[in-house]
Formats: C-alpha cells, structure tokens, sequence
C-alpha cells in the first residue's frame, strides 16, 4: 500500500507516564489502581505503545486486573505480582529478530553485552571484526528494521571517534542477550571490560557501574571489586546513599570469592558502607558494620583503624539511642586515640562525648568540648573533625538562643558539609540554620531553608531528618499565623515520624498538634497529644530535656487559656526553672510572660508588670523577635489596663515596630498581609 502512495505511516513516540496513565484510566474506567502501576508499566515498556497496551491487556486476561462493582482494581499488590514480558510481546520481538540474517543477528547479540546502548569500537572488539565495516552494517540494521538507533559520533578519552547505537527496546536487548550461551558471556563480558579500560584509562572510575557488571560477569573478580567500590564512591558524592549501598554489598559479596586475604580490603568496605548506612538512617545496619572494621582492624593490629572504626561506631549508636553503649564504645575509643597518638582521632571521639553530653542536657560540659573539638580541628586544619565540631556547636548557640551565633556556625557547617559531601552534616546544619533564622523573624529565609532541606532528605532517603523538617515548617507558618498550613505540616510530622519510628520527631509534632488543637479550642484532642508525648518521654530519654522545654511551654498555655490557673502556674514555674537549668533564654522569656498573663487574670497587676519587664530584659541580651514582640503587646495591655497612655502607646508602637521587621522579610504577600493583620489584633486584645 505504501509503494502505490496509498497509505502513509505514522511513527508513534514513545509515551511518557503521563500518556500511560491516560491510556489506563481510558481503557480501564472508573478504577482504583495505585500510581505505582503507571510507573511499572512505563519502566517495563519504556514507553512503548504498543507494547504498553499489550502488557495491560495481558495483565487484565491474567486475572491481575478485575472489574468489581464497575470498578477496575488490583488482585493482589504490585509486589506480588509476576511482571515478565507477556507472550503477544515476546512473540512480536521473536518474529523481528527472525527476520535478522545470521551476521545481522550475530551483531546484535554481541552489541546486548554492553546493554540498551553500546559502542562501535567495542562491539566491532568483540566481533573481531572492522569498525568501519560493523557501522556500514548497524546503519543498515537501523534502517530496514529498526532494532536500534544511531545516537551519535563521541571521541572518547583515548582520542577514539565511535559511534553510539541504542536499542530501540530495552526488551530487544534483553532477548538477544538471552540468546548467547553462559561461556559466550562470560568472554564478552571479559573483552568489552578490557576494551572500556582502554577507552578511558584514568578515568576509568567514571563508568565504573558499566566495569563493575562487565567484570564481574567477565568472573574477573577483583577488578570487579575495586570497580564496584568506585561505582559506590561515585553514587554516594551525589547523595545517591542507596545506590552506593548495593554496590559496596555486592563488593563484599564478591571479596568473599577472592582466594587471598582481604582484610584491609574488608576494612575499607565495612567502613565505606557503614557511612552510607548511617546517611540512610540505618543506624543498626551501621554498627554492624563498623563492629565489623573493628574486628578486621583488629586482625591488622592498627591503631587509627581501630580508632576510626570506635568513633563511627559510637556515632551509630548514639543516633540508635543506645545511650549506655555509646559511653562504653566512646571510653574505649578514647583510649585507643590516646594510644595511636593521633590527635584527629582523639578530636572525633570528643565530638562524641560532646554530643553525648548535648544529649544529656549537660550543656556546660558540652559547651567545654566542643568548643575545644572545633579549636582543635581549625589548628590541625582536620575538615572532618571541623565540620562535626561547628555544626553541633550551632545546635547548642540554637539551644541557648543565641541566634546570630548558631546561623554563623551553620552556614559554615553547610558549606564544609557540601564540600565533603557529607549528607548526613548538611541535613544538621540546615535544620539548625532554619530553625535559627525562624528565631530572627527570617520567616522566608527561614521556610526556604527548611523546605529545601525537606526535598534533600527525601531525595537522599534520610530517614533521621526527613521526620523533622515537616514540624519545623509547621512552626513557621503557625508564627505567621496561618494555621490550617501549620497543622498540615504537623500532622505529616506525626505521620512520618510514626513510619520511621523516630521517637523524638514524633513527640515535638505531638507537641505541636496539642498547641494547634488548643488554638482551636479543641480540649480533648490537646490532653491525648500530650498524654502520648509524656508516654514517648518515659520511654526514650534522648535529648529529652530539650523537647520537654517545649511541652511545659505549651502544656501552660493550654491550662492558661482554659482558666485553670493553679494548673498553668504549676507548670510556668517548672518551664522556668528548665529554661534556667539549661540556659534556653527565649523559653525563660516566655516563661515570664507567661507568668505575666497569668497574674493579669489573677488581678496582680504589679507583679505582671515585673514579669513583664523581666522577659524583656531577658529579650534584650537574647533578641527573640517571635516572642518580643508578643511581651511588648501584653506590655501595652497592661499599660491600657493601667490608665498609661503614654506607656501603652509606647509599647505598642514597639510590638509593631517588630511586627513589621518579622513581616518585611515575608515575601508571600498573602501570608505578611496575614500574619500584619492577627498581630496587630493581636496588640489590641
């Protein structure tokens, strides 16, 4: 039909999984299905039409999709379910393969070693045949069958000018591959690894994923190792942790295969995927395998080996929250440190007792160490040891309101994390950077910060992180005074923190949704959030001196706005006495103001204006913008209250003074217009 011009064909695109999706609910409608099966399909078809529609129609004859109710939905779940190619399909690929002759067909089963796309030089290698006479071929191939596409001419480090092809289908690749028998791949595999090296020389570990594969099916073991170390090296500078993971594990898997001993290699392995783990939150998983360096370190018999493997062992556990073995480990490292005479190991293994102290709420102490872990590493010019020392020294600035100091430590905690690509460090240091700027009245700064640190752990898979940032997010918006926003991010919070099992991300959201619920006058659902928070705390006692700060703050606003004022005066007493003990100025702030509304009620008005004048003098020294300008607006009240003009209006034109400053740097205009119109209402009250 198309030599007598009676017909014209059209080329169908591949779809994208939005035109899977489309297809889907037009073929299967009304339906249930999750998302996930539009992205399945996608990856087994790589969004090929036809091939698309062949492998739902096959999936609907199997029984996997079935109409109930008019309504399509699932069978069972995705996972288990057998996803191969259906028979239609491979039947299709069987026939445009046949229509291949021997060479044609010997070509492009050579080719499938290298996988969806290969290389002229390599292939031709593999063929022993000419270059210029396999491309003439290829081009051919591509024009009358279409079983591959010409990518492009691409010199490669050795000064060689090749030609890339793609299969036109993953599936044509994978049916050829089959074809060729264990030994023949076996060969290939060997020969393209030993082509590629040639190709790329040093930079070799650039494809180091494509090495790993061709030697260790090539059964060239340990340069299948040392490339698959590359290939977990290279995913994990991109925060790729999960990527980096398998690869070091299947490079232990392998290093079993080698004959000679390969404790040192071990070592670096255990080491290497222990890191990861602890990027991915797998806190366990690292202990394992740092417990695992330790003893190959041991069988070495050296020192800094044993000591590196003590400090991130400690580390990993601490983040456990397995408290009485952190100390045991930490004591042990020290001694190892003082022994091995290495001053840098000795500097990580104080970081360690800092934080332990951090966590303990012993905040002299680990002001003392900490400061001298981070004058140690600036003197020894020790990155690592620098960038653990300033960003957790930011936290304790953060803890004790010291606001300036913290965002000053973070952002030098960031860069350092960044520059070292340790992801786990650049998390800490943008929670504690956004936190801090929140606390300045940088309401966007402070949003774009921790949204963007949000996105990062979600991408990078952190598990640590990601549970927090949601009731950081919520606390800003709540400042701001858009509370549905606020309550949104709490309760993904909650959601989140519970699907991880982080205890203390959880109870700080719990403590948010009380204060939410409260604002919304919702007595019940308050009691229950703080009944589990105290539930949490006596279960787990890490870093609980700090989240409890937060709960005596928020339990005495809850029993103040009902009226139960020996209940909240309970309660501001012991939150100051908390904030005191620690240090945390802008809770004894607004522990004094606190008491101020309270003694209002009572009809104190004396005593309420000393508490008054004692936050402020506390917010003078720790600015606390947040809570300023709220003490300065209870101030005008009570000046009102007391017939002082004068003094009203003074206090009031202070609160707006602030409210202005806190709103200048919103640049959502619907949110600063907000946020301007509930506090100056809220001066009036």
């Amino acid at each position: 039909m198309k030599a007598h011009n009676l017909c014209e064909e059209i080329a169908l695109g591949s779809w994208s999984r939005e035109h899977i999706a489309e297809y889907v609910d037009a073929t299967f409608a009304p339906n249930d299905f999750p998302v996930e099966l539009t992205s399945l399909i996608h990856e087994k078809t790589e969004g090929h039409p036809l091939f698309a529609a062949n492998f739902l129609q096959y999936l609907s004859e199997r029984g996997d999709l079935s109409k109930t109710n008019n309504r399509w939905s699932l069978v069972r779940p995705l996972a288990e379910m057998d996803l191969e190619a259906p028979e239609s399909v491979r039947g299709m690929i069987s026939k445009k393969i046949d229509a291949l002759d021997a060479e044609e067909r010997r070509a492009l089963q050579y080719a499938s070693v290298e996988g969806t796309e290969f290389h002229s030089t390599v292939t031709a290698k593999l063929l022993g045949v000419d270059e210029i006479d396999l491309e003439e071929r290829l081009a051919e191939i591509a024009k009358t069958h279409r079983l591959i596409e010409i990518l492009g001419e691409e010199e490669l480090p050795d000064g060689a000018l090749i030609t890339r092809y793609r299969f036109s289908h993953a599936l044509y690749q994978n049916f050829l591959y089959g074809d060729l028998v264990n030994k023949r791949r076996i060969v290939l595999h060997q020969q393209a690894g030993e082509q590629l090296l040639k190709h790329f020389g040093k930079r070799a570990p650039h494809i180091a994923t494509q090495l790993a594969i061709h030697f260790e099916r090539g059964r060239d073991f340990p340069r299948a190792v040392e490339y698959l170390t590359h290939a977990g090296d290279n995913a994990a500078k991109l925060y790729g942790y999960a990527e980096a993971e398998k690869h070091y594990t299947e490079a232990l898997r392998l290093v079993e295969k080698l004959s000679d001993s390969q404790t040192e290699q071990l070592c670096a392995l255990y080491q290497k995927r222990g890191t990861v783990n602890h990027a991915l939150s797998n806190f366990s998983q690292a202990a394992n395998d740092f417990t695992k360096m330790l003893g190959q370190a041991q069988a070495i018999g050296s020192l800094e080996l044993q000591s590196a493997a003590l400090n991130s062992l400690t580390m990993s556990l601490f983040f456990s929250h397995r408290l009485d073995e952190t100390l045991m480990r930490a004591t042990e490292a020290l001694e190892v440190a003082e022994r091995a005479g290495n001053e840098k190991l000795r500097t990580d293994t104080m970081l360690m007792i800092g934080l332990k102290h951090l966590c303990y709420g012993e905040l002299k102490e680990a002001k003392v160490i900490l400061d001298d872990v981070v004058a140690t590493a600036r003197r020894l010019n020790y990155k690592p040891g620098l960038v653990g020392g300033v960003t957790w020294r930011s936290c304790l600035h953060f803890f004790q309101s010291e606001y300036e100091l913290a965002v000053e430590k973070a952002k030098e905690g960031l860069r350092l994390a960044s520059e070292l690509r340790d992801g786990f460090l650049l998390l800490t240091a943008m929670f504690f950077l956004g936190l801090s700027q929140g606390n300045q009245g940088k309401m966007s700064a402070a949003l774009a910060t921790l949204q963007d640190a949000l996105e990062k752990a979600r991408r990078n898979g952190d598990l640590f992180w990601h549970p927090r940032f949601p009731n950081c997010i919520g606390w800003i918006y709540r400042e701001l005074h858009d509370f549905e926003a606020a309550r949104k991010f709490n309760e993904e919070g909650v959601d989140v923190a519970r699907l991880h099992h982080v205890l203390e991300a959880e109870a700080n959201s719990l403590i948010n949704r009380g204060i939410d619920c409260t604002h919304a006058g919702r007595r019940e659902c308050t009691d229950s959030a703080f009944a589990e928070v105290n539930e949490i705390f006596a279960r787990d006692a890490w870093f609980r001196w700090r989240y409890n700060i937060r709960l005596q703050a928020a339990t005495a606003g809850h029993h103040l706005r009902h009226g139960e004022l020996d209940k909240a005066e309970e309660y501001i007493v012991r939150l100051e006495e908390a904030a005191r003990e620690h240090e945390v100025h802008k809770y004894i702030a607004a522990a004094n103001q606190l008491m101020a509304e309270l003694l209002i009620t009572k009809g104190d008005l004396a005593g309420a204006e000393q508490s008054f004048n004692s936050a402020l003098a506390e917010l003078k020294e720790y600015p606390a913008p947040l809570v300023a300008w709220k003490v300065h607006a209870g101030m005008s009240r009570l000046r009102s209250r007391s017939n002082d003009t004068a003094g009203a209006e003074e206090h009031s034109a202070r609160a707006l003074e602030i409210i202005n400053s806190i709103a200048a740097n919103v640049t959502d205009e619907k949110l600063r217009n907000n946020f301007v119109s509930a506090a100056r209402a809220g001066i009036a009250t």
